[in-house]
């Protein structure tokens, strides 16, 4: 968790306690609200791209390849490179 201080004037301490009677909340509950209205909406226009059905084939035969076992995990490219140098 992340402890957030801010300092505000008394006007926009006033206009958000104002802003939080009306919903039922404490100052702190509402700027919470706020802020999670925010990254919502920030989540929200990401963008996504379709994948193309020749990507979607090659996604699902490695993810099934995944699922059987026929994968190594790799820390790095770099160390996968020199062992396959090495074989």
């Amino acid at each position: 968790m992340t402890k957030l201080q801010i300092a505000l004037t008394d006007q926009e301490a006033a206009n958000l306690n104002l802003q939080a009677f009306k919903m039922g909340y404490s100052l702190t509950r509402f700027v919470k609200f706020l802020i999670g209205q925010v990254a919502f909406k920030a989540v929200e226009n990401i963008p996504v791209y379709p994948m193309s059905p020749k990507l979607l084939k090659i996604s699902e035969a490695a993810w099934q390849e995944h699922q059987a076992g026929k994968t190594i995990k790799v820390n790095s490219v770099a160390d996968y490179l020199k062992q396959q140098d090495g074989n």
